[in-house]
């Protein structure tokens, strides 16, 4: 199953600096990337539940519209969660939404921003190549 990269973040900043960093890193450069500026513009634009690739999903928690948490909702709805190792992306620093995620099953972990390198880097578990 191929990998693919995906941010869903309404920062603008966010997601050119997501950019660069991918462009910068040549482990990456050939993943395909998908980027929505809503969890609303996902789940209308991206075939999410017919998807068969083994999903690298970098989730804002805060947005208007659908936050990251109802997103989450959705692709457990959708039967095609397994296809999505979920990262949640906050610049939150209240102790509880870290423990929320923690304490999910569906999230493989919780990305304080702003995002580096390094915690593409982890995150996408292509750090030694």
């Amino acid at each position: 199953m191929k990998k693919q990269l995906i941010f869903i973040d309404d920062d603008e900043l966010l997601i050119e600096i997501a950019k660069i960093i991918l462009n910068s890193l040549e482990v990456l450069r050939e993943i395909p990337t998908l980027f929505f500026r809503s969890g609303d513009h996902f789940l209308s634009e991206h075939n999410f539940k017919e998807d068969t690739h083994k999903n690298i999903l970098f989730l804002d928690l805060n947005m208007p519209g659908l936050d990251g948490w109802q997103v989450v909702d959705k692709l457990v709805e959708s039967g095609n969660i397994k296809n999505y190792t979920i990262y949640m992306l906050s610049s939150s620093i209240h102790p509880m939404d870290k423990e929320k995620a923690d304490n999910n099953p569906n999230i493989a972990g919780y990305i304080e921003k702003p995002l580096s390198k390094s915690k593409v880097l982890e995150a996408t578990d292509l750090k030694n190549g």
